[in-house]
C-alpha cells in the first residue's frame, strides 16, 4: 500500500494539483491541458494499474468538468521513444514487436503535443493520442518478460 499511494501521489495527485492551480489562467486563456500518459492505459501490462489507466480516465472525467470553461484536456500516450544513444535489450525488444520496426523519436511526441495545442485541435478533447508506431497492439508481449 506504501508503494501504491507514492505513485498514486507523484502520477495523479501531482497532477490533478497543478490543473487545479492552472484552471483560473486556462479559463481566461482558453488554454488547454495536455498530460502524458502511456499505452498501459489501453493494454493492460502487469505493475501499470495507476498511471497509464488512471491517467487515461483522469482526462475524460476534467474534460467534461473544464469544457463549460473552455479547457480543453487530452492526453498523449507515447510508444517506446529512443531517449538515449545507446539502445538497451528492452528498445531492441520494442522495436522488433512495433509494426513500423522502429522507435520512436521525441520529436515524433513533441509533434503530436503541437498538434493537440494548436487551433487545428479545437473540437478535440477527451481524447488519449497513441504515438507508438502500432506497438500497443503488441504490448501485451511485454507481459511475457
Amino acid at each position: 500500500m506504501q508503494v501504491w499511494d507514492q505513485l498514486f501521489a507523484i502520477h495523479l495527485r501531482a497532477v490533478v494539483e497543478l490543473i487545479h492551480e492552472s484552471v483560473p489562467h486556462l479559463e481566461k486563456t482558453n488554454g488547454t491541458i495536455i498530460d502524458i500518459s502511456g499505452i498501459a492505459a489501453i493494454a493492460p501490462l502487469s505493475q501499470e494499474l495507476i498511471p497509464g489507466p488512471a491517467k487515461d480516465m483522469m482526462t475524460r472525467v476534467l474534460a467534461l468538468e473544464l469544457g463549460p470553461k473552455g479547457i480543453r484536456v487530452n492526453s498523449l500516450s507515447p510508444g517506446s521513444i529512443q531517449t538515449r544513444e545507446k539502445l538497451d535489450p528492452m528498445y531492441e525488444f520494442a522495436k522488433k514487436i512495433t509494426p513500423l520496426q522502429r522507435l520512436g523519436q521525441p520529436l515524433d511526441i513533441a509533434k503530436a503535443v503541437a498538434f493537440l495545442a494548436s487551433s487545428d485541435a479545437t473540437f478535440i478533447t477527451g481524447v488519449n493520442l497513441v504515438v507508438d508506431g502500432g506497438l500497443v497492439y503488441n504490448f501485451g508481449a511485454f507481459n511475457t518478460l
